[in-house]
Order: structure tokens, then sequence, then C-alpha cells
């Protein structure tokens, strides 16, 4: 369903991660766990927007089954949170990637609607209404369809892992600032300024030296 605000529904700001973090946390009572998890993916993709033709990561999905997953095995910590927002990460591209195959798949009916205004159809086959509906609907369905698979499979690799001893990390192993520096890429992305992209590099670096240290 968030491919449809993004391109058929106009539901305004209600596709950005942070107001999806505000509305889950309103309903869940943990404000501050959600709008910690969904200002991650908010500064994660904020280089890439929808320009032209180019369809950029459904960051909706990565952020609902990231806050999903914190949910279901109730996690609180950075330390927790880290593997969901990095196991649910690739949802934005895959849905992504879904969202272009219906596009593609939707050819048909654009060679449709050039059909019906052809000068051999009559004014009553000329119902574009009727393509936009059935693509709405379309594009519904499988959002919907792909979402809740993933979640699934999500939740169940998360549930394996965790089964065997692995995913757990010391509580002061991350903090919430440690996560946003690292989602912080994308704003300095978007900056276009090759001093942004060498302060990348730094933060890259001196990350990389930290945890040099901290293991030996």
């Amino acid at each position: 369903m968030s491919s449809l605000g993004r391109f058929a529904v106009t539901v305004g700001i209600l596709e950005r991660p942070m107001v999806q973090g505000l509305i889950w946390g309103i309903v869940t009572g943990d404000m501050t766990l959600a709008l910690s998890v969904s200002a991650f993916f908010e500064l994660f993709w904020l280089d890439l927007i929808p320009a032209g033709t180019f369809i950029p990561p459904n960051a909706a999905a990565a952020n609902l089954a990231a806050l999903t997953l914190v949910h279901f095995f109730g996690f609180s910590t950075p330390a927790e949170v880290v593997f969901p927002l990095l196991f649910s990460l690739p949802l934005g591209w895959i849905a992504a990637r879904v969202e272009y195959l219906h596009r593609n798949f939707q050819n048909a009916s654009y060679n449709s609607l050039q059909a019906q205004v052809g000068l051999s159809a009559s004014p009553g086959d000329y119902a574009p209404g009727r393509l936009v509906r059935r693509s709405i609907m379309q594009m519904g369905v499988l959002s919907f369809a792909f979402f809740e698979a993933s979640v699934l499979v999500l939740i169940v690799i998360v549930n394996f892992f965790l089964m065997r001893g692995f995913l757990h990390l010391p509580a002061d192993a991350v903090t919430w600032g440690h996560l946003w520096i690292a989602a912080s890429i994308g704003p300095l992305l978007s900056l276009r300024s090759a001093k942004a992209y060498a302060l990348i590099f730094v933060l890259a670096g001196g990350i990389a030296a930290l945890a040099a240290l901290g293991t030996f």
C-alpha cells in the first residue's frame, strides 16, 4: 500500500518515514522509539527523490517493516534495533523494483488507450478512467501482498538468528547517535558537493578507526 502514496493517490507527507513514525508512536505509545527508527530511514534516503522516470527506494516499506519487527520482537535499545534496520533496508530497493515491474506491466494499458482513441474505436470505448482505476487496484493489491509476505519472511529470518544466539550486542555497543550518523550519508550526498563527499570519507574512516580501536 505504501506504493500508492508515491504514485497513485496523493497522501501528502504521510509517505514520509517521520510522519509514519509519529503515527506509529501514537498508536503503540512508544513515541521515542518509533521516531528514532523512522529518523534513520528519513535520513538514509534523503538524497533520492522521484524525478522524471526515476523510482527511488521505497523508504515507507523499509520503515514500516522495521517498525513492525521492532514491535513484534519487543526490541527497545539501539543495539537491538540495529538488526531490524539492516534487515529492512533491502526492502526499500526490492519494493522499488516491484513498482518498476508494475509500471512496465501498464504498457499494455497504454497500448489499449491508444487503440481507444483511434479512428476505429467508438466513443463508448474510450474509458481512460477505467484503466486508471484498474491500475490503482492492481498496485494496491500487489503492494499489500508484497509487504505482508516480506514482513513474514523478515520475522522468520530474525527469529532464526535469535534462536541460535546471534543478533545480541552489548547494550552500550550502539547508540542512536551512531545509527543517525551512519544514515546522515544521505543528507551529505544531497548537497552535491565535493567537500561533502570528502566529509563522508572522513566520517567513514573515523568510524572504521574507532571500530578497530574497540576491537583491539
